[in-house]
């Protein structure tokens, strides 16, 4: 079930990189995307919770470490990846993002006390390559990357941060994923709901963005509440180099969706093997 959930997790972020790219337009502007998208999967992990049931008898105090949690990633994070897609490209950017579980591992490692071992070290070995030959690509104008690489980088580090807080908030109460995504998303809605309200003509850049940005979020939705369920029931060394390999998702469905829009070459493929590659090595020998 772990490796099913996080599967569906990464199939889901992987397309979600390539909706973000389809729907971002020039009068649509990062943030109000991000809005729009994290206030739509917000409520479909609140129904797929009222579905099964996982409100009954929940203690709300019990949910705050998810809700703290969600005030970064997917809070802050949303923006810095979807600004990222808007820059270097949904493959590129999946792939820079498919970096987070050696920093999860390492963090889960030192903080969470989970086990070493050679399959971890060498899967961390190749993402890590997969990551320094994505860098080493120039695809545009090498400024215009380098913000698209930081952006991407510092999204994946959010993620990681996220994905050990998550699995430490799983192990000490039981609150059922659904409800520890809504949580999250809760909160990550306000955060991206301040950012926007803060600049000039909120209410019309949030419109334009509404229409667009509806299947992204119903994606997004589907993708964090398969993570928080994998992280319910499994370790953080299992589940974030499983969800890696939206990296390969997202080339795969690039190429078929966006076609030469999406320039995707020999160095990009290669990349996103490695780190696909990397976190089945991980995830194979847990």
């Amino acid at each position: 079930m772990v490796v099913l959930l996080a599967a569906g997790a990464a199939l889901s972020f992987g397309a979600l990189a390539v909706t973000i790219r389809l729907a971002l337009g020039p009068n649509v502007d990062a943030e109000a995307a991000s809005l729009v998208t994290t206030a739509i999967a917000c409520l479909v992990c609140a129904v797929l919770a009222t579905v099964k049931g996982d409100f009954s008898g929940l203690a709300l105090r019990d949910t705050w470490p998810f809700f703290a949690t969600g005030l970064f990633a997917p809070g802050i994070s949303q923006i810095l990846f979807t600004r990222a897609v808007g820059v270097i490209g949904p493959s590129r950017t999946a792939v820079l993002v498919g970096i987070s579980p050696v920093l999860s591992a390492a963090i889960a490692v030192a903080w969470l006390g989970e086990p070493v071992h050679v399959a971890l070290v060498l899967g961390t070995l190749l993402v890590v390559c997969g990551g320094m030959l994505l860098v080493s690509e120039r695809a545009g104008p090498a400024a215009l990357v380098s913000v698209g690489i930081g952006l991407g980088v510092s999204a994946a580090l959010l993620f990681a941060v996220r994905d050990n807080l998550v699995r430490w908030a799983a192990r000490g109460n039981e609150v059922p994923g659904f409800v520890a995504a809504t949580a999250s998303l809760v909160s990550a809605t306000l955060v991206i709901l301040l950012v926007v309200a803060l600049r000039s003509d909120a209410v019309n850049r949030v419109r334009r963005a509404s229409r667009p940005f509806v299947l992204s979020g119903l994606v997004y939705g589907v993708s964090y509440g398969c993570l928080y369920s994998a992280f319910d029931r499994g370790r953080v060394t299992v589940v974030a180099p499983l969800v890696a390999t939206e990296s390969l998702g997202a080339v795969l469905i690039s190429i078929v969706v966006l076609r030469r829009s999406e320039r995707i070459g020999v160095r990009l493929l290669l990349a996103a093997a490695l780190v696909v590659g990397g976190g089945a090595l991980i995830s194979g020998f847990r």
